[in-house]
């Protein structure tokens, strides 16, 4: 999803861009837990546990705040997300080698350096891949991964 994220267009995340700056008060480009809880009851946002829940499992560098593209992610709806240029520029961010298949160490390079790389570890990848990969050839094609994205609708 952060994936998709960054490819995001202007038009696509506009809502999301104003419910974030109405949200980060001290304008730091941050959210913190409390910046969140409040700003979710100031703006009368529905179901705002349910999403209070899922911006807390979008801090996914740990750092106890929600930023901007975590943020995003988090909050995308499908019809943005299942955009077939996002999915194809998402797929070519792991695609490192171009071959059209996404393996596990392709998914290690990208995590490479980052903080989710201690929380992904090469089982844990290897794992999950084999779950996304439908005719079992060890790799993950297009398809394949549309598939997989098209599992996360809300």
């Amino acid at each position: 999803m952060t994936a998709i994220a960054v490819q995001a267009g202007p038009d696509d995340i506009r809502n999301l861009k104003d419910i974030f700056l109405a949200i980060d008060v001290n304008g730091d480009g941050t959210l913190s837990f409390d910046e969140i809880e409040e700003g979710l009851k100031q703006l009368k946002i529905p179901n705002s546990e349910d999403l209070l829940q899922v911006l807390k499992e979008a801090d996914t560098d740990g750092s106890g705040f929600v930023d901007y593209t975590e943020f995003i992610a988090a909050t995308l709806d499908s019809q943005v997300y299942l955009k077939e240029e996002y999915l194809k520029a998402a797929f070519n961010m792991f695609d490192k080698d171009g071959s059209g298949k996404i393996d596990n160490d392709e998914v290690l390079q990208l995590l490479q350096g980052d903080e989710l790389k201690s929380l992904a570890s090469k089982q844990a990848i290897s794992q999950a891949l084999k779950e996304i990969d439908g005719n079992g050839d060890g790799e993950i094609d297009f398809e394949e991964f549309k598939e997989m994205m098209k599992k996360c609708q809300v």
